[in-house]
Parts: structure tokens; sequence; C-alpha cells
């Protein structure tokens, strides 16, 4: 629940129903000595036990505005004038509706739960249409309606009662009626305001933190209307200039459009061309990578078959000689040097022929030294022969 809430039904007798809430109360575990620790803009802790004995008084308490324009649209305070023979005077004011019930609820207000007394009633619509739309539009917009309570002091009582008497702050009344509740534009109260109407101190206790004088504010806005008013006339004028201005410009910005439309053309052109580039070069370079590939693998079988060239006038066992170099070669042909090869098998080739050498020439020598030893024997066996025929006696 808002502080003020408009029904949007209208009804044919031209009153309009409304909820508000007057005032929060507080506590009581708030209150120390008979003072209250928590209390309004005013000074005054409102407790439950006191308030509930004065809702009857809400019924049929006026619903009082001041209005400061002609239109009867714009509200500033409470309107009063003074007092006349003990009795607040309202006569700023104008009445545009009047409550019909009081009652006490919890009402969320700002995102928190708080006791308050609230009253529902009705506004004069038929008196006061514009009033009573420009209050619908402002709820619909989101806005907020700012109110005002009156508080009086009862018929058997020559003001207000006070439970430890007048106090600046933490003051609780305990016997009080509410006399009118107002429509403002500076609430003292962020659940309502307050008025205290008593005819103790000067039969009146305005609002203590009161930051500025009504009057001034009412004419302050008056004057504001009335400049505002006489420079209509310099503002229209200014208005036009601004249209042609603005028409001139929006002349610029088709021109501006056109040239916009023709190099975004010419931009998809070029975009084209560059990208049909693209992937003209794309293609190339596939193509490159390929031929690059195949003539690779040509390179390859080449310098394969120019190594098994070199190399075929060698047997296995020969190449075995180069088995380590022929086998990184196959692997990486065009980095393999074939003279290397060849010149590790011609290296493992006369190293063996060496050794074969010197195995010949090792058997020679055995089979020399054989020789020598028949040839003794032979010598011997010969000079035997020959005795024996010298002494043959034919």
């Amino acid at each position: 629940m808002a502080v003020f809430e408009l029904s949007s039904e209208q009804y044919k007798n031209g009153r309009r129903p409304f909820v508000a809430t007057l005032y929060e109360l507080q506590p009581p575990d708030c209150v120390v000595d008979d003072v209250g620790t928590k209390y309004n803009k005013n000074g005054i802790t409102f407790l439950e036990e006191y308030a509930a004995n004065t809702l009857d008084s809400i019924k049929d308490m006026s619903v009082r505005v001041e209005f400061i324009d002609e239109d009867r649209t714009m509200i500033s305070g409470h309107g009063d004038t003074g007092i006349s023979d003990g009795l607040p005077v309202f006569e700023n004011a104008t009445v545009v509706g009047h409550c019909t019930e009081g009652y006490i609820d919890d009402v969320v207000l700002n995102g928190e739960v708080k006791r308050c007394v609230c009253a529902k009633g009705t506004l004069d619509e038929m008196c006061y249409p514009a009033f009573v739309s420009s209050l619908h539009e402002q709820l619909q917009n989101g806005g907020s309606i700012d109110g005002s309570i009156e508080i009086f002091r009862t018929k058997n009582n020559k003001e207000i009662i006070y439970k430890k008497g007048w106090i600046e702050k933490g003051r609780i009344p305990t016997e009080y009626i509410h006399s009118g509740w107002d429509m403002v534009i500076n609430p003292a109260d962020p659940s309502s305001t307050l008025l205290e109407l008593n005819n103790s101190k000067g039969n009146k206790e305005e609002k203590s933190n009161m930051e500025f004088d009504m009057n001034e504010v009412k004419s302050a806005i008056q004057t504001t209307i009335s400049e505002l008013n006489s420079k209509e006339k310099e503002f229209t004028t200014q208005i036009l200039e601004l249209n042609e201005q603005l028409s001139e410009k929006e002349s610029l910005i088709t021109d501006k459009d056109a040239k916009i439309v023709e190099l975004n053309a010419t931009v998809e052109q070029v975009q084209k061309a560059l990208d049909d580039l693209k992937k003209e070069c794309e293609s190339y370079w596939a193509e490159r990578e390929a031929l690059e590939k195949e003539l690779g693998e040509l390179k390859a079988k080449a310098r394969l078959g120019e190594l098994n060239t070199a190399i075929s006038g060698f047997t296995d066992d020969e190449r075995k000689y180069a088995e380590v170099e022929i086998n990184s070669f196959n692997e990486n042909p065009i980095e393999g040097n074939v003279e290397n090869i060849l010149s590790k098998i011609y290296a493992g080739i006369g190293q063996a022929s060496k050794a074969e050498e010197l195995r010949i020439a090792e058997q020679n020598s055995n089979k020399n030294n054989k020789v020598d030893v028949e040839d003794i024997f032979s010598e011997m066996s010969i000079e035997d022969s020959v005795s024996d025929e010298d002494i043959n006696i034919f």
C-alpha cells in the first residue's frame, strides 16, 4: 500500500474513493521514562494504545488542499491563516473530499512493514475534475501523493494532552482528535505529516521542521508561472527557428544518406573483389602446395634412383658397410649424400681387401716353407739312387 491510493473507478455520484496512510505508529518499547526515542519530523511519538481511541474522529474528517494556480491542480500547504476565537482557521484551504473510516493496519512503505493509522474516503470529482484527474495521472506515472494530518484538542480539554507534557522531541499525545487531512508538497513524516493545533501554545503549533515559509514558496511558484507565461511567445519563436534549422539538417542528412548508400554500394563492390581475390589466392596456394608436394616426391624418387644406380655394382655384403647411411638416405632422400655412402662402402671394401691380402700373404708364406722341406728330402732320394747305379756290376 502507498501513502495515497486513488480508485481507478469513476462513480456516477461524482465521488472518487481513496485510501490514505495518515501517520506511523511507533513501537511501545521505544518509550523510555514516558518519552519516545523514535518520532516523526515534528518530534511526535504516536502509540497505538492512544491512537486506537481516536479513530472515530477520522470519520467525516475533511480532506483539504491549498491550490496555487487558476486551474486548481497545483497544491502547496495546509492553507491555514491563523486563529479566530481559539479555533484554527484555514481560509486558503479548499475541501475536496471527506474521510469515511479510520483504522489501524500494517502497511508496506519503501519495502518496510510499518504500523500505521489509515483512512478511507472520497474526493469530490464533480467539483474538482482537473485536480482528481491530475492525481490519477500522477499515480499512474509512478508518482506519490503526500499528506499531512492535523490533530486538535478534545472538547473536554483546553489543549492536546501529552504523556509527559509538551517537549520538543519524543512527546506522546494521549488525548486528541483528528481534525483534518491535507495534501501537501512538504511531508514531515514518510508515512504522512502532521500539523498540531493546540490552544495552549499560541493556539497553534506549526511543524517544527518546516524549512521554508509556505507563502514564499507560493510566491516563488506563482512568479515562476508568470515568467513562463511571458516567455511563451519567445519560446514559440525559438521553436519555429529550431524547426527550420531541423528541416535544413534533415535535408543535409538526406543528401548524406544518399552518399552513404552510394559509398556502401562501392564498398560492397570492393569487398566482393577482395573476396574473389582471396579465393583465387587460396586456390593458388592450394595448387602450389600440391605441386610442391608432387615435386618433392619426384625429387625423392630421383634421388633414390641416383643412389640405387650408384650402389648397383656392389654386392649386398659390400652395401652393408654403409647400411646406416643408406637407411637414413631412404628416409630423407632430399638431404641424403650419395658420395658419403660410396665413400663408406669403398672404405669398407678397402679394409676388407687389405685383410684378405694379409691372409693370402700368410698362406703363401706357410706354403713356401713346406716346399723347402720337400726339396731337401728329394735331393736325398736322388743321391741314394745314383749310388745304386754306380755299384751296378752290369
